[in-house]
């Protein structure tokens, strides 16, 4: 079945997509999300932290990672026009457009009745022995940073 941005439904049919359009790479191979992880996308894929001139390779999906048992890490979704405007279905030269145009066109949201997909998984910060940095395999580009990050395109939330 062929997905367009129409069938987006979560990250898991997005990165689907993105698979369709030969914009994903995927591994099985074990990751440490402390610099190693950054560091092999790096090759791959990323475009702003190798020397010019340098072609914007896939986003990546790192199926094993070091440390956190079944988790996954998808790294460089929208880290290109072209890949940013195959998830909202327009052209990477309509893409500020198209944002503009979802502002002025806010979708409300829906309620979901029962358990939503988002919270398969639910920790609570009171719980004992909670600790963010063990449930989520947050990188590090080098054994120097300050810590692990998370970082999130986000358009708009009204």
């Amino acid at each position: 079945m062929s997905l367009t941005a129409a069938d987006i439904t979560d990250l898991r049919t997005a990165l689907k997509l993105l698979d369709q359009h030969g914009e994903l790479a995927q591994t099985d191979v074990e990751a440490d999300p402390v610099a190693e992880l950054c560091g092999a996308y790096r090759h791959i894929g990323a475009g702003g932290t190798v020397a010019r001139p340098t072609r914007i390779g896939p986003a990546m999906l790192f199926n094993k990672v070091k440390g956190h048992p079944g988790a996954r890490v998808a790294i460089g979704v929208l880290s290109s026009r072209k890949r940013a405007a195959l998830l909202l279905g327009t052209e990477p030269e309509r893409l500020g457009w198209h944002l503009m145009d979802a502002l002025q066109h806010l979708i409300q949201p829906t309620a979901i009745k029962g358990i939503a997909p988002c919270q398969e998984a639910v920790h609570r910060a009171d719980e004992p022995g909670f600790d963010l940095r063990r449930l989520v395999p947050a990188p590090t580009n080098t054994p120097e940073d300050d810590g692990p990050y998370v970082t999130m395109g986000l358009l708009y939330g009204n």
